[in-house]
């Protein structure tokens, strides 16, 4: 065997332990020191706001007269507050993504939540988050539906992924749309955004192949990875449209979730 190819044989079985395998142990390990950082720094300002007081209290000339240097203390500390914070929520959608990629088996998955995460995730492409003008618009109290959040998590990665490479090609206007609604028996997610139109005329042949497991990929143009995502969406009671309004590709999701809630 050449060495190139034992390199890619070891890359591939690093690659296939990492999620389930090593990366719990990764977030684990970067959780307890954060979680001590955030402690402590609380800790501090509540400290130095007690020390501050009792100065005050018992010397108020030695209080004016360190006046600048305790409020500049201050400051830092609540700076140090609140980069914690930052961290720990950036953190928290590094773990939430991972998590889900964990998951095994059926269970009840809030679409909004489900992709509100994802979007936070999204953000760590900094040409996404960067470049794109976003706007999301997430139902509260959308219905759950039954499903896999590994595989739901997979899939719109991929979407939101091919609606950003698309926006990101246009010279002009990069936009990125997301909105989740519901009614009595159906949930409704819409992706919209920016880029050269997927397709023109009907798509019914996209509809049909996703009921009968074939997709008419020379005419969508979509690479293997969205085929794939579309694939797995076959396990729900979901139909799927592209079209082009307004000057935005959109993709709708229609997900029946009447008889999906066992």
């Amino acid at each position: 065997m050449k060495q190139d190819e034992s390199y890619q044989v070891l890359e591939d079985d690093f690659k296939s332990t990492f999620i389930r395998e090593l990366l719990p142990g990764v977030l684990h390990n970067f959780a307890n020191p954060l979680n001590g950082i955030m402690g402590r720094s609380k800790l501090l300002q509540r400290r130095i706001d007690a020390v501050v007081k009792k100065i005050s209290e018992q010397d108020p000339e030695t209080r004016a007269g360190l006046k600048d240097d305790l409020q500049r203390i201050k400051n830092d500390i609540h700076s140090i507050n609140r980069d914690a914070e930052s961290f720990f929520h950036l953190f928290r959608d590094v773990s939430d993504k991972f998590s889900s990629l964990a998951s095994r088996g059926n269970e009840r998955i809030n679409l909004s939540r489900l992709l509100a995460a994802e979007i936070r995730f999204a953000d760590f492409y900094l040409e996404f988050k960067h470049k794109i003008t976003k706007h999301c618009e997430f139902d509260d109290n959308l219905p759950e539906i039954r499903g896999n959040a590994a595989e739901l998590s997979l899939v719109f990665w991929e979407l939101i992924r091919h609606a950003m490479s698309r926006a990101l090609t246009d010279p002009e206007n990069k936009t990125f749309l997301l909105r989740t609604a519901s009614d009595a028996e159906k949930i409704l997610v819409t992706i919209r955004y920016s880029g050269e139109a997927e397709e023109s005329g009907e798509n019914s042949n996209l509809l049909a192949g996703l009921q009968q497991g074939a997709f008419d990929s020379a005419r969508l143009r979509l690479d293997c990875g969205v085929l794939s995502a579309l694939d797995l969406l076959r396990k729900f009671p979901v139909s799927l449209k592209f079209s082009w309004e307004e000057n935005l590709n959109v993709l709708s999701l229609t997900f029946d979730y009447s008889g999906n809630n066992d």
